[in-house]
């Protein structure tokens, strides 16, 4: 089935509610706690590094030039679950009110070291696409890191998966001990 603009913004919402709503369970120590399993980054450096990608799209929309690399950095999201959250309730309202038809051109550093960039042409629903499974590989490393370094266990069945393994588990029996998801 080929999935349209609506589609992919409800997807988006759905993503980003389950996103804000772990975020409102998770305590603001835990949040910031420097985690040996990513590399002493924290669950809100993960979790401002994917607000921040959203927010880049946004900007990009205003301009017509999305750049993730050149993004804005906001300490706020990593600092405080709350503000996250709020964050990604707003993001669900401003990408619905949006019209993500035709074309945009992205940019992109070339190399770290030389500041070189260079552009390709996208279109919104591809980079809607990209924001939301770039969002989806963030919750899966957020989703090791609390299970794993924090014991954190009220975490939503389906975060960090992606909508196909999600799509294709429930398509067959998995039984509890099945190693492979």
């Amino acid at each position: 089935m080929r999935q349209t603009k609506s589609d992919l913004i409800d997807s988006l919402e759905i993503i980003f509610s389950r996103f804000a709503d772990l975020l409102l369970r998770i305590s603001e120590r835990n949040y910031t706690r420097p985690l040996h399993l990513l590399s002493g980054a924290s669950i809100g450096k993960q979790v401002r590094h994917c607000l921040e990608f959203a927010e880049a799209l946004l900007n990009g929309y205003n301009t017509g030039l999305v750049s993730y690399d050149q993004r804005e950095r906001n300490p706020l999201y990593e600092n405080s679950p709350k503000a996250a959250a709020d964050r990604l309730f707003e993001l669900q309202r401003e990408f619905e009110q949006r019209n993500w038809e035709g074309e945009v051109k992205v940019s992109y550093l070339v190399h770290s070291s030389s500041g070189l960039e260079n552009i390709v042409n996208s279109s919104w629903e591809r980079e809607l696409l990209y924001v939301q499974e770039h969002t989806i590989h963030h919750e899966a490393i957020i989703r090791v890191a609390l299970e794993h370094d924090l014991g954190f266990e009220d975490i939503p069945e389906n975060f960090g998966f992606a909508i196909s393994t999600i799509q294709y588990n429930s398509s067959r029996l998995i039984l509890p001990w099945d190693p492979v998801i």
